[in-house]
């Protein structure tokens, strides 16, 4: 049974809600109350799955009322449901809401995302890294991004350009300023895929307001070998990113899909940057093992945490509303077989590039090319196994390329 919990002062409103929601659901547990007060008393008793709040009510607004819903029961998907109020307002929710909601919203809109939060169950079944995960407000950035951040915000003849630079180096970055843009936050209908494109779209001012005002974009302040493999993870997961859209173009993939695996290069490695960022000593004993063991990383992940980092970043981008295809590709990027498909997509593209990366880089390292994991049968399935020698050389380029920036 899954229990949905609704707040708005308008009474019409529930009403109006539990009408229509139980002709819809009636599987649904569904409860309501009329202030933020009466709600966390609810919560208390019922340990609600998703919450939806109004913003604006007498008292403890929706924005308050989520940040303590964040701290008391932290695996609860948490949605504003509100009509746009004063900058200030809207930027308080960003932390403690999962999604945020226009008022009016039809309920097929509300439904569908209702539904998606609770279908994310399935991705990550342990209720401790749930309500890790679910209690996250804001990722941290190892602290030479954030500096470079507020240096450029600081500059006021700084561009596009630059910005775009230091957020694509960067997986939260990447994973907030594409979370902020495709919400209703800036009211914009068509989905945004690049970091170029979203900060065109909010603007270098609201940018600051979201860096600075809000303190969303915040340096992580852990320990140092964390920071040093956080750094490595994001240029990895950069260079991935790079390699894949690479191969993408040379398949002839639409337009829409290759314009969309930079941000997915990035952000298939959102669950890695949690970890670091929470579970630090367990992910230094992950490691360890992946070095010593020579085993898959998200092996060693799985037999530490009871999950890996696939599901965990798939289930984080899930909760902030990202699209559907962009979360499958997230969760099943070492894992691509279990996804039905014939033809070479997204999730091909990103899956091949990782394995290219990681054979470049051990190869670098140790001189010697190392087994190759690709599943060949995988490829074979698509048509596409005689590609692999010219997708291999791509990533020799691209990794020769990064050799030479770091030079």
């Amino acid at each position: 049974m899954s229990v949905i919990l609704f707040v708005d002062d308008d009474k019409n409103i529930l009403d109006g809600l539990r009408r229509r929601l139980r002709s819809v659901h009636p599987e649904w547990q569904l409860h309501f109350a009329h202030d933020a007060e009466s709600a966390l008393l609810k919560a208390d008793e019922i340990d609600p799955d998703v919450v939806i709040s109004d913003m604006r009510m007498p008292g403890t607004d929706g924005a308050a009322l989520l940040t303590i819903m964040q701290e008391k029961h932290p695996h609860s998907a948490r949605i504003i449901l509100s009509g746009f109020a004063e900058e200030e307002a809207i930027l308080r929710t960003v932390g403690p809401a999962h999604q945020y909601l226009a008022k009016p919203c039809d309920d097929k809109m509300l439904i569908e995302t209702i539904e998606n939060a609770l279908d994310l169950r399935h991705l990550l079944t342990n209720p401790d890294l749930r309500a890790l995960v679910g209690g996250i407000d804001a990722l941290a950035s190892p602290p030479t991004t954030y500096t470079n951040l507020v240096k450029a915000l600081e500059n006021p003849l700084v561009g596009n350009e630059q910005l775009t630079a230091i957020v694509e180096s960067d997986i939260a970055l990447t994973a907030e300023i594409l979370k902020l843009t495709n919400s209703a936050y800036f009211a914009i209908s068509q989905k945004i895929t690049t970091i170029s494109q979203a900060i065109r779209m909010i603007g270098i001012d609201t940018l600051k307001a979201l860096a600075l005002f809000v303190g969303l974009f915040r340096s992580f302040d852990g320990p140092k070998s964390a920071v040093t493999q956080m750094m490595q993870l994001c240029k990895r997961s950069q260079q991935l990113g790079v390699i894949a859209t690479l191969i993408a173009e040379q398949e002839d993939l639409p337009k829409e899909v290759v314009n969309v695996l930079a941000a997915v290069g990035m952000l298939s490695h959102i669950g890695s940057l949690i970890l670091y960022a929470y579970r630090a000593d367990e992910m230094a004993d992950v490691v360890k093992r992946v070095e010593t063991e020579d085993v898959p990383i998200y092996v060693a992940e799985r037999d530490q945490f009871g999950a890996a980092h696939p599901e965990i970043g798939a289930y984080l981008l899930g909760l902030w509303g990202f699209p559907s295809a962009m979360v499958q590709t997230v969760a099943y990027h070492h894992r691509p077989q279990k996804t039905p498909h014939s033809e070479m997509n997204a999730l091909t593209a990103i899956y091949v590039a990782q394995h290219l990366a990681r054979e470049i880089a051990i190869e670098q390292r140790t001189g010697t090319a190392p087994e190759s994991r690709i599943d060949l049968e995988y490829l074979d399935q698509l048509g596409k196994r005689d590609r692999l020698p010219v997708w291999l050389e791509t990533a020799r380029l691209v990794e020769q390329k990064y050799r030479e920036i770091d030079a």
